[in-house]
């Protein structure tokens, strides 16, 4: 807790008048209620359904999200607006292909959830030896990673043969283009082994990548690491099958009040990844902003402005949120005093986390760090104050901690195990996943717990309409 003089408060924000309602050809579910978050999850799902199974950047049901968006703030009365971009498009074809030793009886193929190819990937349908680059797996205990980071660890590699990495330390960037520059058909990065970094992970590169780059267990990796000190039986055959290109998309902004001053941004991405439709990950958190808006825009307006965002092609890497502060002047983002970032907040096996870029508290997050927290004691419900370094999870305030904006989160879990400490404090089960559908098919409607999406709506909605601001100058 802050002494009382350093607890400052958001300012109560927003709104007009009016209310609405969107397309009848959504389809709401009967139980929910008129300010009941879960039925914007639910229309989203539907809007999934309708269109191809995911709302992923690029696909006519990110269109159609985006348009159910703006339609419920249009008919609240807000000012809306589009803000359009293009970015590297780059989606899976068919599932990745990972057999050692494909001529011997003996051969090893991991299972099918124990790789993840990359996004940025390139395809290839390789067959080639593998060699391990620098592992250190040896080690006891086995410390952290810096695998494939220098070019060095590259000394001596075979040009044409398969690249083993571990992952950590720098950027898989970084791994792929040391792996490119030495002349590796392909490379594999193994979870690097340490703490609970043993399973499957996800990944992107920040450019295309022109060889086929492939995520694996740490199980698996060791047995390739094996296979690779046995030359008679070190033959991997790796395949990737994706399609890049370029596609439009866009980002769906309402403001509210006179935007020449100081002012906050509250957001969400919008869009899924295009294995499922992506209703933890994120129509939980787009229908806790959504609904917030909705139901601040039937109160008086007060002051600071705030601008609601939805973010199109978050899973891309950010770049609906980069996209938009780039477009900003260095002046108009100055005026920026802190941005609120929703990202899974419906976890079937939930925490209640106020997550942070910055490892400390800021003069300008001080206050509302504070008032969530307040919020969640009055209603005897758990909460949790971290720094984004002890989930190793990224989202849209990245981009802002990015410029050097404050920022803030909610945020219930992701697809790492909760442990025995927060099963004690929150409830749930330890051991098992927050969200267990985290980028994943089974990622709909059945996958958010609507009392703790309520529960992290309801606070965002208090806070927005709390008490005087104090908004310091930067």
């Amino acid at each position: 807790m802050l002494p009382n003089a350093c607890r400052t408060a958001l300012a109560a924000f927003i709104v007009l008048t009016g209310a609405g309602s969107s397309r009848a050809d959504v389809g709401l579910p009967a139980s929910a209620t008129q300010t009941d978050p879960f039925r914007h999850v639910q229309a989203l799902q539907n809007i999934a359904t309708a269109n191809g199974g995911n709302r992923a950047a690029g696909t006519p049901g990110y269109d159609r999200s985006a348009e159910y968006v703006a339609d419920q703030l249009r008919a609240a009365g807000y000012n809306v607006r589009f803000e359009d971009f293009t970015f590297p498009f780059f989606d899976e074809r068919s599932p990745p292909v990972l057999v050692a030793g494909p001529s011997e009886p003996g051969a090893f193929t991991p299972p099918r959830d124990a790789l993840r190819t990359l996004a940025s990937s390139g395809s290839g349908d390789v067959t080639a030896p593998v060699q391990a680059v620098d592992l250190g797996l040896d080690a006891e205990p086995l410390q952290a990673s810096t695998s494939g980071c220098e070019r060095e660890d590259f000394a001596g590699f075979t040009p044409g043969h398969i690249a083993l990495v571990r992952r950590g330390t720098c950027p898989f960037q970084t791994k792929a283009e040391q792996a490119q520059a030495a002349g590796a058909a392909g490379l594999i990065i193994m979870n690097q082994g340490t703490g609970d970094q043993t399973g499957i992970f996800g990944g992107r590169l920040t450019t295309q990548a022109a060889i086929p780059v492939l995520g694996v267990t740490t199980e698996a990796g060791r047995k390739l690491a094996e296979a690779a000190q046995d030359s008679s039986r070190n033959r991997v055959r790796l395949k990737v099958d994706v399609e890049t290109g370029t596609r439009s998309t866009r980002n769906v902004l309402a403001d509210r009040g006179e935007m020449s001053g100081p002012y906050v941004v509250v957001g969400a991405h919008l869009d899924s990844v295009s294995e499922g439709p992506g209703m933890n990950d994120n129509a939980s958190g787009s229908a806790a902003v959504l609904e917030t808006a909705l139901r601040l825009a039937k109160e008086p307006a007060t002051a600071p402005p705030v601008r609601f965002a939805f973010w199109g092609a978050e899973e891309r890497g950010l770049i609906g949120s980069r996209h938009h502060l780039d477009a900003l002047s260095d002046e108009e983002r100055r005026r920026i005093r802190f941005y609120i970032n929703l990202d899974m907040v419906g976890s079937v096996n939930p925490g209640r986390f106020i997550q942070l870029s910055q490892t400390e508290r800021t003069a300008e997050t001080a206050g509302i760090i504070q008032a969530f927290t307040d919020h969640f004691e009055s209603k005897n419900l758990p909460v949790e104050e971290r720094s984004r370094n002890q989930r190793g999870f990224g989202s849209d305030d990245a981009a802002f901690a990015g410029k050097n904006i404050p920022t803030l989160g909610l945020f219930t879990g992701a697809g790492n195990a909760k442990s025995d400490e927060h099963a004690g404090r929150f409830g749930g089960q330890a051991g098992q996943p927050y969200d267990p559908c985290y980028h994943k098919a089974c990622d709909n409607t059945e996958n958010v717990d609507r009392v703790v999406l309520g529960q992290m709506t309801d606070a965002l909605t208090q806070v927005l309409r709390g008490a005087r601001p104090i908004m310091p100058d930067r």
